[in-house]
């Protein structure tokens, strides 16, 4: 019985161990690095009200992550850059980091979504 017991709790701690290893309990695997210095909300297919907030500033350096508050998935991908592209984003979802590094306006779009449109103002 003393050995059971022995087993049990070394593959509970290595299970424990293994969780925190890789980031057991994250909620945004997308983005595992953290967290960006302002993120974009995904709240529908809505055409121009479809990001939040939108438009939306930044400054040069800082970066921008998008979160899917939708029940399906979406993209902000930039239209006239190749500023970015999140790729598909599930319902809750954060993208990745992208550093806005030059001065200008970027209009995006979700690439599933025909019309569902944000802009992004990086001064």
């Amino acid at each position: 019985m003393r050995a059971h017991r022995a087993v049990i709790l070394a593959a509970t701690t290595l299970l424990a161990l293994s969780a925190l290893s890789c980031g057991g309990g994250k909620k945004n695997p997308v983005n595992p690095g953290g967290g960006a210095d302002v993120t974009i909300n995904i709240v529908g297919n809505s055409g121009s009200n479809s990001y939040n907030p939108d438009p939306d500033t930044v400054g040069v350096g800082q970066t921008v992550s998008w979160h899917n508050s939708d029940a399906t998935g979406h993209t902000a991908t930039s239209t006239s850059t190749n500023a970015f592209g999140t790729g598909v984003l599930a319902p809750g979802q954060t993208s990745v980091k992208v550093a806005m590094n030059t001065p200008g306006t970027i209009n995006y779009h979700c690439t599933i979504h025909a019309g569902m449109v944000g802009t992004l103002v990086v001064k």
